[in-house]
C-alpha cells in the first residue's frame, strides 16, 4: 500500500513533529511507500510565523525576543523535517491535494488535534474530504475537547461517513464519534509510544548538550508550582536549570534532536507536557509531572501513567525528594509493549488495505 499521512507536521512544536516522525517510521515497517502530505494549512502557517508576537501586540521587547527565537527554532525544525521526514510536493490549496490523491492507496489523518476547528481554522482537509478513490483512515485523531462546543462547525456524520477505519487518542473521542456518526472508533497510542526507546536513542546526539549536571524544565500549559518545584530540586541537588522557555543554552540547541537530547542527558526532568511525560518514560528518567495547574487537569499524562501503572510522579511542592524515588521501568516497559500490540495491529490492517470499522 502507498500511504500518505496528513497531520500538523508544520507546527513548530516538539510533540507535533515527533509524533509525525514516529507514525511515519512505524508505517515504514509495513510499507515501503510512506509519505507526509506536505499540506500548508493557512492557520498553522500563520501560527508558526516569527512575526506572531507583533500581530498579538505582546510588547515590542518581548516580540523581538520571541521573533529571534522563532527564526532560530523554525530553521532547526525545517532542517529536521528535510532530513527525517519523507514528504510529498507542497500542497498550498485544496486543489493541490486533489491532484496528488492518486499517488496513494490509503491516506491517514492524525495524530494530533486534527479535528479541532480552532487549531485548523475549520479546515476540512484533515477529514480527508479531498479523497475520492483512496481508502481513508484516522490514527489517534483528536477533537481537542472532551465535549464539543456548541460553536463547533463540522458536520461529522458527513465528514466521517466513508472512513475505512477510525482511531482516536482519547476515550471521550470514542463517545463523540458514536454520538455524531453511529460508528465505532478505537483508542490507539500516541505515535511516539509506538517506537521503542532504542528507536529514539538513534536521534539523540552523541554528546551531552552541556558539561554540567542539569535539571531540564519543559512546560506547555501555564504552570502553577512547576517553576518553584524545579528551583527547589535544583538547589537541593546543586543542578543547573535548563528551561526550554528561557535558557540561552536551549535557544542555541533547540532542534527536535536537541530536545530529545536535553531530556536524555538530564539528571531529572520536570514537565507538564504530555510528550514530556512520554519521553520521560521512554528514556527511563527521574521525572515529575504537574497534572493540575489550578485551571485544568492534564488528563492525557494522567491517563498514560494510569495505563502503565506509574505512581508517585505527580509533582508535589512539599516533597521534592519523591522525584528521586526508583521507578520500576522493567514492569512499565512490559505493559507498554503489551499496549502497543492493538495499535500496531490497526496500522498493519491499514497497510494491507483492510477496513477496520
Amino acid at each position: 500500500m502507498r500511504i500518505g499521512i496528513i497531520t500538523f507536521h508544520r507546527a513548530v512544536n516538539y510533540g507535533a513533529i515527533l509524533q509525525t516522525y514516529a507514525l511515519q517510521e512505524t508505517l515504514k515497517k509495513y510499507s515501503n511507500k510512506v509519505e507526509i502530505v506536505d499540506y500548508r494549512c493557512k492557520v498553522i502557517e500563520e501560527g508558526v510565523s516569527p512575526f506572531e508576537g507583533f500581530r498579538k501586540k505582546i510588547g515590542f521587547s518581548n516580540s523581538i525576543k520571541k521573533m529571534i527565537f522563532r527564526v532560530v527554532k523554525n530553521r532547526k525544525f525545517d532542517g529536521f523535517s528535510h532530513k527525517y521526514l519523507s514528504m510529498s510536493e507542497k500542497c498550498k490549496e485544496k486543489r493541490d491535494l486533489e491532484k496528488i490523491e492518486n499517488k496513494y492507496d490509503a491516506l491517514i489523518t492524525g495524530s494530533d488535534q486534527v479535528w479541532n476547528y480552532g487549531c485548523s481554522g475549520s479546515d476540512e482537509a484533515y477529514f480527508l474530504d479531498f479523497v475520492k478513490k483512496a481508502k481513508k483512515y484516522s490514527y489517534a485523531a483528536s477533537f481537542g475537547y472532551d465535549v464539543l462546543p456548541a460553536t463547533d462547525p463540522f458536520n461529522y456524520e458527513e465528514l466521517l461517513s466513508d472512513f475505512n477505519g477510525l482511531s482516536v487518542r482519547e476515550k471521550s473521542a470514542v463517545e463523540i464519534v458514536k454520538e455524531k456518526t453511529g460508528k465505532t472508533a478505537i483508542v490507539t497510542l500516541d505515535p511516539t509510544l509506538l517506537l521503542e526507546s532504542n528507536d529514539w536513542d538513534k536521534l539523540v546526539n552523541d554528546k551531552r548538550p552541556i558539561k554540567e549536571k542539569y535539571l531540564f524544565l519543559y512546560y506547555i500549559r501555564e504552570p502553577k508550582d512547576l517553576l518553584k518545584y524545579a528551583e527547589k530540586v535544583a538547589k537541593e541537588k546543586n543542578l543547573k536549570i535548563i528551561s526550554a522557555k528561557s535558557s540561552k543554552e536551549f535557544l542555541l540547541k533547540c532542534s527536535p534532536k536537541d530536545f530529545l537530547s536535553w531530556i536524555y542527558y538530564s539528571e531529572c526532568f520536570v514537565t507538564n507536557s504530555f510528550h514530556g511525560t512520554v519521553f520521560s518514560i521512554l528514556f527511563h528518567k527521574k521525572f515529575a509531572v504537574e497534572l493540575d495547574n489550578g485551571k485544568s487537569t492534564n488528563n492525557r499524562s494522567k491517563e498514560l501513567m494510569e495505563l502503565l501503572g506509574i505512581s508517585g510522579r505527580e509533582l508535589d511542592i512539599s516533597n521534592t525528594k519523591k522525584i528521586w524515588d526508583n521507578v520500576d521501568y522493567q514492569a512499565i516497559d512490559e505493559r507498554l509493549s503489551s499496549e502497543r500490540a492493538a495499535s500496531l495491529s490497526y496500522l498493519e490492517n491499514i497497510s494491507e488495505g483492510r477496513d477496520v470499522i
